[in-house]
């Protein structure tokens, strides 16, 4: 039904932000909240796939278009819902997610959240061969003030993304090792560190 949004980032938490547009706030659940910062004069377009199910109705937000069209793939695979197409999309490395899935790397499938050996397999399956990569959109991350804050709230994304505590837990002290950092190159870290471990 929608393609996209444009409008002003009011709200953004570890889960989701919220997207107001023409006087209505539209709470869109991402991947990587932190790549946004609340403006009421810069507007962002945010690409969106609406999910019905028997609970209620739910908007996905997703970077570019290249995102969505992985995203709208991945929901294409029995077994994978929106969380966790939503999760397999926040780590950008999304050449690594396509040559994974090219060369038959379950292991590499296996690091995502609630991704087991057989939705690994499930993925290859469904999508080999099937997945490119073509950017539409120009990066549209804008830059977030510093504050002692920042690595939590990354964290915070982590596991409203399903990642288990033990193992945000042992990549930590690598993020904190880091520099200090704005929240979406601390997340950007910490799911780089995840596919590693």
């Amino acid at each position: 039904m929608y393609e996209y949004l444009i409008g002003y980032v009011t709200e953004v938490t570890p889960e989701f932000v919220v997207l107001e547009v023409q006087g209505v706030g539209y709470k869109l659940f991402v991947g990587n909240p932190y790549r946004y910062e609340v403006s009421h004069e810069k507007q962002v377009k945010i690409y969106v796939h609406e999910a019905v199910s028997d609970t209620g109705i739910s908007l996905y937000g997703l970077f570019d278009a290249e995102d969505k069209e992985l995203f709208e793939k991945l929901l294409l695979v029995k077994g994978i819902g929106p969380k966790s197409a939503l999760a397999i999309l926040a780590n950008e490395d999304h050449s690594g997610l396509v040559a994974a899935i090219n060369n038959d790397d379950v292991a590499y499938l296996k690091k995502f959240p609630k991704i087991g050996p057989k939705a690994a397999q499930q993925i290859i399956l469904d999508l080999k061969g099937k997945m490119t990569l073509n950017s539409v959109d120009p990066v549209q991350t804008v830059a977030k003030p510093i504050g002692n804050h920042q690595l939590a709230d990354a964290l915070d994304a982590l596991t409203a993304l399903g990642y288990a505590t033990r193992d945000i837990a042992k990549i930590k002290p690598d993020l904190e090792a880091d520099p200090v950092m704005t929240t979406d190159q601390y997340l950007s870290s910490g799911l780089k560190l995840l596919m590693k471990k």
